[in-house]
């Protein structure tokens, strides 16, 4: 029943949904902002948007294929961690310092130095679209190791429990995204980066407090 699948669910299950929830909703702020973030900073076409997906799906692919040949060789907890340290990275690169201090152009800073350009977005995103996939690999791989066996059949499984938390994410991810549209457009890209890159950061710290319990 549905109240005993909740019951089932152990603290190793809860970590690892909470991590899958976080991940998909910084995966969702970013992606699907594409649209908006390019248009209003960089005058891009529709065409220039779908060409970004594109190149995301098509990498997204080898990138996922060394993650499983990773996993052969290194503890699935071992790769979040590095995994999300990459994601990170990323959004580091799609953070706009100089928007803290200058908003005289409407699109962005362009000419500075620190400002997010076209290729700097590109970059950025590549990274952090990549990271994310690769990394809900390990993270899956571990939920199936800890989920209790009780939670293995069932209509309330932990797959069913993995869809609806990444399904729950990424309405989030949506809902961000308008708030801080409403918030203001000029400012969109570091508005959705900041608290996309604290939710990576309390998931590194969550991941390396609860380390021994990962170990599967």
């Amino acid at each position: 029943s549905k109240s005993s699948c909740f019951r089932l669910i152990t603290r190793p299950v809860f970590l690892c949904m909470l991590l899958i929830f976080l991940k998909r909703m910084s995966l969702e702020s970013i992606v699907a902002s594409t649209s908006v973030v390019t248009k209003n900073r960089y005058g891009w076409s529709i065409k220039n948007v779908g060409t970004l997906h594109f190149v995301n799906g098509i990498i997204v692919i080898p990138i996922t294929m060394m993650a499983g040949w990773q996993s052969q060789y290194f503890e699935d907890r071992y790769l979040t961690i590095r995994y999300l340290i990459i994601i990170l990275l990323g959004l580091f690169f799609l953070l706009d310092f100089t928007d803290f201090v200058s908003h005289e152009n409407e699109g962005y800073n362009e000419g500075q130095p620190l400002a997010v350009g076209p290729a700097r977005y590109i970059i950025g995103s590549l990274i952090a679209f990549s990271g994310i996939e690769a990394c809900e690999c390990f993270v899956a791989s571990i939920l199936s190791k800890v989920v209790p066996s009780a939670l293995a059949a069932g209509t309330f499984n932990s797959g069913l429990l993995e869809t609806l938390v990444s399904v729950g994410g990424a309405s989030v991810g949506g809902g961000i995204i308008t708030i801080m549209g409403l918030i203001s457009i000029r400012n969109i890209l570091n508005l959705l980066v900041i608290p996309a890159i604290f939710m990576v950061i309390a998931s590194i710290i969550l991941v390396r407090l609860n380390y021994s319990i990962l170990a599967v």
